[in-house]
């Protein structure tokens, strides 16, 4: 359910370009992600928002804690809009040795042109098969999602 959400047509329609439509958001303190070399999905990282307009944007929002050790290990991230890869991050994150913080702020700015639910995750692998944790104090680090419809 959205945050906030405009609902009268007349009220958009006199609304400048790049206004916010409505906002979405979730928090997730679900189990721990500890991807290896194949991508899989993110736990706590799904948002669903239906626009309003098949102009509108939508303005991605992706945030918690990471952490990850191994020798070059890079962490790589894609965005999908249902089941379309929309972005591929192949470098968010690159690690040479030792126990590195890896926090997780990823933002993207979608043009889903559709008035239908879409629903928007991520997935993430890392290059060598090195430790790469994702949330892994649930107690204390949740996921934030926003997804957030702008006027186009």
């Amino acid at each position: 359910m959205p945050l906030t959400k405009l609902n009268s047509a007349s009220v958009i329609e006199r609304l400048p370009t790049g206004s916010v439509l409505q906002t979405v958001e979730a928090q997730s303190q679900s189990s721990t992600t500890e991807p290896t070399t194949s991508y899989a999905d993110v736990n706590g990282t799904s948002i669903t928002i239906t626009p309003t307009s098949t102009s509108s944007k939508i303005l991605l929002i992706w945030n918690t804690g990471g952490m990850g050790t191994g020798i070059n290990n890079s962490i790589r991230f894609k965005v999908f809009r249902n089941s379309t890869e929309v972005r591929d991050l192949k470098r968010y994150g690159y690690i040479t040795t030792g126990w590195s913080a890896v926090p997780i702020a990823i933002q993207y700015l979608d043009s889903p042109a559709t008035t239908s639910s879409v629903t928007y995750k991520l997935q993430c692998a890392t290059q060598n098969d090195g430790d790469f944790r994702i949330n892994n104090e649930a107690s204390t680090n949740s996921m934030v999602v926003i997804a957030q419809e702008i006027k186009g």
